[in-house]
């Protein structure tokens, strides 16, 4: 009778984002046993260890899956102090433990979904974790200047470069995993961000479907601001910009914006201002925009993320207040 109490009032919660930003989310979440996470992860990077690994082997990149693995998993702590130590061996040396596991998986399983399942029953998970699409693809981008940047890596040099960004889009276009759809379609809560802007978060809309499945979708949207923006080419970038940006890639609006009101000491400002990312500002139009909720979430000195816990307990309140 309870299994069936939960499943009746628990919400299917469907997460997009990525790098520190994404686990930082689910990691808090995943306290609350009243939501049916997923979180569907950005399957195009192409730097560190996920790079080489995808281009020696030819397996999708499975950084931000790992990360996203272990920030659900119920012995978090644990299995990130195995998991993400370096392997030190001239073969694999760079290499985390945890991402030659899933390369592991993929050659014995022979697909990356199974895989990721395998992976996600050892660390015993709450959720699920969803590639964004089986296939292979290269994330690129068009600046205003109309130079066209190829690779995850280089198009987020073209923006340290201060170049502008006008379009993204995969090469080949490639279609969304079915998984994905399904988890949109059921879901009654998205929640975007934070992470990379572009390459880690709006490039999960960029496969085929994911667009026209979110805009017919009836759950609501949480969009989870940047702390800082990203480098030179996103220095004039505000709440306003943010908000049309992401409402162009899903298409359609969102329902709440949540934004950190809270600053650490100048110093770590002046620190993030050495590499030309600064606090994202409120734009003329979010001034009097009602979807706004405003909350002190950076509350670590010593790098820019959103405080995990109350970031959740704030998404829950959220979710909750909706159903009533």
């Amino acid at each position: 009778m309870l299994k069936v109490i939960m499943e009746y009032l628990s919400k299917k919660v469907v997460c997009f984002g990525g790098g520190t930003g994404l686990p930082a989310v689910l990691s808090g979440l995943k306290q609350n046993p009243w939501l049916e996470l997923s979180a569907i992860v950005n399957m195009f990077d192409s730097g560190g260890s996920s790079g080489e690994l995808r281009d020696r082997f030819g397996i999708l990149p499975p950084g931000d899956v790992l990360k996203c693995l272990l920030a659900l998993s119920k012995h978090e702590q644990g299995a990130r102090e195995i998991l993400l130590k370096r392997i030190e061996n001239k073969k694999y040396s760079g290499h985390t433990g945890g991402n030659v596991l899933l390369l592991g998986f993929e050659k014995v399983f022979g697909n990356h979904a199974d895989a990721i399942d395998a992976l996600g029953q050892l660390l015993s998970i709450q959720g699920k974790v969803i590639p964004v699409t089986h296939e292979q693809s290269t994330l690129c981008a068009e600046y205003q200047d109309g130079t066209i940047y190829k690779s995850e890596t280089n198009v987020d040099d073209g923006i340290k470069e201060g170049k502008v960004l006008r379009r993204l889009f995969l090469e080949p276009e490639v279609m969304a995993s079915k998984e994905a759809l399904e988890s949109i379609h059921s879901a009654d809560v998205i929640c975007i961000g934070p992470g990379s802007f572009y390459t880690s978060i709006m490039s999960n809309f960029l496969p085929k479907k994911i667009k026209k499945t979110i805009a017919k979708s009836k759950a609501k949207i949480i969009f989870i601001s940047n702390l800082l923006t990203e480098s030179v080419g996103m220095k004039d970038y505000c709440t306003d910009k943010f908000i049309t940006i992401v409402e162009k890639y899903i298409g359609r609006k969102v329902d709440i914006v949540i934004f950190n009101k809270s600053l650490p000491n100048k110093d770590v400002l002046n620190r993030y201002a050495l590499e030309h990312k600064y606090p994202v500002i409120i734009g003329k139009n979010s001034k009097s925009d009602s979807r706004f909720i405003f909350a002190d979430l950076w509350t670590d000195s010593n790098i820019a993320r959103h405080d995990s816990l109350k970031l959740a307990n704030l998404i829950s309140g959220l979710i909750s207040q909706k159903n009533k």
